[in-house]
């Protein structure tokens, strides 16, 4: 499978900004490349059966040193087998431990090593302008950094918190789960999805939201 993982682990920062591109190799090591890969058997009738096989692509980010990666659901929604492309080449299989009702799963990977997970920001204190750094991985580029702004704030339809960050950026296929960033390399967000009827309009689930759904994992495996 290590074939498979080409944009993330051997990528270079297509960025004029020194500054940004520093930011990068700051939390590369915290970042992964996720695929899922499912196989369907059809029958073609007249005895013969056919089997497909349907892959899907997106990011994660390392939420702690023990394995959890968070990533978009609908990457890995009803996937056989899942898979994590560490920064170093590592590929290892990861299975599906939660899933959130926003659009976000986490996942556990067995490490051979402690893994360097990301730094949070708090994104109750981001409010519409706040600049933000993308880092995406779309349709098997190498990665590359986007910036733009917080254009929008989307509260949950069962809270008063922030859950949903409206972005000027204009995204493609591939770049869901990868990391939204404040300036100094902290988590703002989990890249999410594009609005297809309006270019430049994103969007990226609260890195607040995230941490909450975190606590309440970690507090279920006590």
């Amino acid at each position: 499978m290590c074939c498979l993982f080409f944009g993330l682990l051997s990528c270079e920062a297509h960025a004029q900004d020194e500054t940004a591109s520093q930011l990068l190799e700051s939390v590369r090591a915290s970042l992964v490349e996720v695929r899922s890969v499912d196989s369907k058997t059809f029958n073609e009738g007249n005895g013969h059966v056919k089997v497909a096989t349907f892959h899907a692509q997106g990011s994660g980010i390392i939420i702690d040193s023990h394995g959890t990666i968070v990533t978009n659901t609908h990457i890995i929604a009803g996937a056989g087998h899942i898979y994590a492309g560490l920064y170093d080449g590592t590929v290892l299989e990861a299975k599906l431990v939660y899933s959130s009702d926003a659009d976000f799963s986490f996942i556990k990977i067995d490490p051979p090593y402690p893994l360097s997970p990301i730094t949070w920001a708090d994104s109750s204190l981001a409010p519409v302008g706040t600049p933000i750094i993308a880092l995406t991985n779309g349709e098997g580029q190498d990665q590359h950094i986007l910036g733009g702004e917080i254009t929008g704030l989307t509260d949950g339809i069962t809270s008063n918190q922030v859950e949903l960050l409206e972005l000027n950026l204009d995204l493609v296929p591939g770049d869901s789960g990868g990391p939204l960033l404040d300036t100094q390399g902290h988590l703002l967000g989990l890249i999410m999805a594009k609005r297809k009827d309006e270019e430049n309009k994103s969007y990226a689930i609260a890195s607040n939201k995230i941490q909450q759904e975190y606590s309440r994992y970690q507090e279920n495996l006590e």
